[in-house]
C-alpha cells in the first residue's frame, strides 16, 4: 500500500473539513426551515380563527416581515374592477403614507409577481428596471433588496407580498423565498375566508336592514291606514249604540255610514296582504299579478296607472317574477313619495330574447348626477335593492331623469335563463 505524503494528507484533510463544513450549513440551514415551516404552521392556525380583513392583513404582513426578518414590507391586493393593485397594508419605512395608494396591476415588481405568479428574489433594486423607484422616494425609505410572492388561492392570484431589506443587511436567499411562498398560501386563503365571512355578514345585515324597513313601512301603513279606520268603526259603533236605545231611525243612518268605513279599511287590509305575499304571482304569473296591482292602485285613487304588454306572455322562473315585481312596487312605491307625479306608466316588452320592464311617470324629475353622489349618505335602501334584484337575474337596471321630465326606470333581462318549462308549470 502506498504510504500518503503530507501534501496528500493536507488535501484530504481540506477535503473532509470542507464536507464537514456543507454538512454543518446544511444541518443549521434543514434547522432553520424546520424552525421557520413549525411558525408558519402556527401562524396560520391563529390566522385561520381571524376574520376580521384588516386586522388579518396587518397581521398577516407583520408575520412575513418578521419569519424572513425584513426592516419593512406591504400587502398588496387586487381590485379586478379597476384593474389596479393596492397598498392595502404598509409596515415599516414610514410606508403609512403609501396606504391606499394604487398601481396599475403590471406595474413594479409587484405587478411582475401578480402576472407571471411567480416569487422573485432581488438582491439590488437599483439594477432592476421592474422597481418603481418613485414608490421609496414618495416615503424617504431606501430599499436595497427585495423579495415578493404572490397570493394565490384557489387557483387565482388575489395580491402580493413584499418584504424590504434584510435586517443584517445580507441579501434575501431561496430559504427565505420557501418560507415566505409557504407563508403566503396559508395567508391566501385565510384572507379569501375572512372575505366570504365579512360579505356574508355584510349581505346579513343588508337583509337585516330591509327586514325592519319592511315593518316600519308595515307598521306605518297599519298606523296610519286600517288602525285608523277600525279605530273610528269602533267609536261609531258604540254612538250606533246609544242611538238604538233612544232613536232607532238615526242609528240605522249612522249604521250606513258605517258601511263605505268598512269597505276602506277591508280593501287596505287586503292591499297590504298584497304587497306582503301575492299570491297571484306565484299562480298566475307577472302579468296577471301586475294586472291586479294597478287595479288595487287605482282604486287609491292618487295616481292614474297605465299598463302596457308587448309581445309578452307566459311564466317566467318563480325567483325571476318575485324580483321583477318587487321592483316594479318599489319604483312605484318611490313615484307616490318623492315625483309629485299624475301618472304613472308601467310597461313589459320582450325584444329578441330579452325582457324590458319599465316603470315611468310624469313627475318634477331629480337631478341623477347629484343623487348618484348623495346616495351613499342618503341611507336609503331603494335603488340599491332594485339594483341588486337586476343584477340577480342577470340584467341591468338604468335610470333616465331630468328635473321637471320625470323618471323612467328600466330593466334589461335575458329571457333565455328565465322561461319556465312546461314541467314546471304543471
Amino acid at each position: 500500500m502506498t504510504e500518503l505524503n503530507a501534501s496528500e494528507l493536507e488535501k484530504i484533510l481540506k477535503e473532509l473539513q470542507n464536507e464537514n463544513e456543507q454538512l454543518r450549513n446544511g444541518y443549521v440551514s434543514l434547522s432553520q426551515q424546520l424552525i421557520g415551516l413549525r411558525m408558519v404552521q402556527h401562524i396560520a392556525q391563529d390566522l385561520a380563527v381571524e376574520l376580521d380583513v384588516e386586522r388579518l392583513l396587518h397581521r398577516i404582513l407583520r408575520s412575513a416581515i418578521n419569519a424572513v426578518e425584513g426592516q419593512a414590507g406591504a400587502l398588496l391586493l387586487l381590485d379586478s374592477n379597476k384593474q389596479e393593485l393596492i397598498f392595502s397594508v404598509v409596515e415599516g419605512g414610514g410606508g403609512q403614507a403609501l396606504q391606499g395608494r394604487r398601481i396599475g396591476k403590471d406595474q413594479g415588481l409587484a405587478g411582475w409577481i401578480l402576472s407571471r405568479n411567480q416569487p422573485v428574489i432581488v438582491d439590488d433594486v437599483s439594477q432592476d428596471d421592474r422597481f418603481l423607484e418613485e414608490i421609496p422616494v414618495s416615503v424617504d425609505f431606501e430599499v436595497t433588496s427585495q423579495i415578493g410572492v404572490p397570493l394565490i388561492t384557489r387557483g387565482e392570484t388575489i395580491g402580493v407580498i413584499q418584504v424590504l431589506n434584510k435586517m443584517g443587511g445580507e441579501p434575501f436567499d431561496d430559504d427565505d423565498l420557501n418560507l415566505l411562498t409557504s407563508f403566503a398560501a396559508q395567508s391566501a386563503t385565510a384572507i379569501e375566508n375572512a372575505r366570504l365571512y365579512q360579505d356574508l355578514k355584510r349581505e346579513r345585515d343588508r337583509l337585516i336592514a330591509i327586514e325592519e324597513e319592511v315593518r316600519r313601512r308595515l307598521a306605518r301603513d297599519l298606523h296610519d291606514g286600517p288602525a285608523q279606520l277600525l279605530s273610528s268603526l269602533i267609536t261609531q259603533i258604540e254612538i250606533v249604540r246609544k242611538f238604538w236605545e233612544r232613536e232607532p231611525a238615526k242609528a240605522v243612518r249612522e249604521l250606513e255610514e258605517l258601511v263605505p268605513i268598512a269597505r276602506e279599511a277591508l280593501r287596505q287590509i287586503r292591499t297590504l296582504l298584497f304587497d306582503l305575499r301575492p299570491v297571484i304571482l306565484e299562480t298566475q304569473g307577472l302579468v296577471p299579478a301586475l294586472q291586479l296591482y294597478i287595479q288595487q292602485q287605482q282604486e287609491a285613487g292618487d295616481l292614474a296607472y297605465h299598463l302596457q304588454i308587448s309581445g309578452f306572455s307566459g311564466r317566467l322562473v318563480a325567483p325571476a317574477e318575485r324580483a321583477l315585481f318587487s321592483i316594479v312596487q318599489e319604483a312605484v312605491g318611490n313615484v307616490k313619495k318623492h315625483a309629485w307625479a299624475r301618472n304613472v306608466w308601467i310597461a313589459v316588452a320582450e325584444q329578441r330574447d330579452t325582457l324590458i320592464v319599465g316603470v315611468r311617470d310624469d313627475g318634477r324629475g331629480f337631478d341623477l348626477d347629484k343623487l348618484s353622489a348623495e346616495y351613499d349618505r342618503r341611507g336609503s335602501l331603494g335603488l340599491l335593492n332594485m339594483r341588486e334584484r337586476a343584477q340577480a337575474l342577470r340584467g341591468k337596471l338604468s335610470i333616465h331623469s331630468r328635473p321637471g321630465l320625470g323618471t323612467a326606470i328600466v330593466v334589461t333581462v335575458p329571457l333565455h335563463t328565465l322561461r319556465q318549462t312546461e314541467s314546471e308549470e304543471s
